[in-house]
């Protein structure tokens, strides 16, 4: 398999982090709202008998501890496939945000919430940013599809468009949970997207 397609197909992966979701959603005591709470709300581990909380909570830590994994060694795979500059200082950015996740799954927030937050905040920012700078990139340099290109700089900015909000603590009525979700889920999906294209015989031009 080539490193193309070994990269592809890591990044694919990061899928997995909906369905971990979902599933602690499911289990979530009281009652879990997408608009008010937050992701790591899913991730408290002081549970006990009481409501607002997921018992399954170990299913969402270690979702995201496998993100950070898939993440970065997804990075390292397709990074001799980038040219030097504007393309590898993204993934670069990319690979450490997957350590920022990774955080966030060792450290939930009721348990060490000054590394989960900064973790959190790490992931978010470097993510998007990564995503919006090799859609910069990519169409500077016509080393992809015009799409790929503009898809990833769109998503890049839609993921830091909703981490300001989350910043500034501005939700336009859609609730802080949604706002957040702004910030977390394009890059995952625009990963998943990657690795697709990555994995489907999509390669950058030289």
């Amino acid at each position: 398999m080539t490193p193309r397609r070994r990269g592809g197909w890591l990044w694919i992966g990061c899928l997995q982090y909906f369905a971990a979701e979902a599933i602690a959603v499911a289990g979530f005591r009281g009652g879990y709202s997408f608009r008010r709470n937050f992701i790591s709300d899913l991730g408290t581990v002081r549970c006990g008998d009481g409501a607002g909380c997921s018992p399954l909570h170990p299913l969402m830590n270690a979702s995201f501890l496998v993100q950070g994994v898939l993440i970065f060694a997804g990075a390292v795979v397709v990074w001799p496939l980038f040219p030097r500059g504007l393309a590898r200082l993204a993934l670069g950015l990319i690979a450490a945000s997957g350590l920022g996740v990774a955080v966030v799954g060792l450290a939930p927030e009721d348990a060490a919430p000054g590394w989960h937050y900064l973790g959190a905040a790490e992931n978010l920012l470097l993510s998007n940013t990564g995503a919006a700078l090799l859609g910069a990139a990519l169409l500077r340099e016509k080393r992809a599809p015009r799409a790929v290109g503009l898809l990833s700089l769109g998503f890049g900015l839609i993921g830091l468009a909703g981490l300001a909000g989350l910043a500034v603590r501005v939700d336009f009525g859609l609730g802080a949970g949604v706002i957040e979700r702004i910030a977390a889920y394009p890059f995952p999906l625009w990963l998943a997207g990657m690795g697709l294209w990555l994995g489907g015989g999509g390669e950058t031009r030289r």
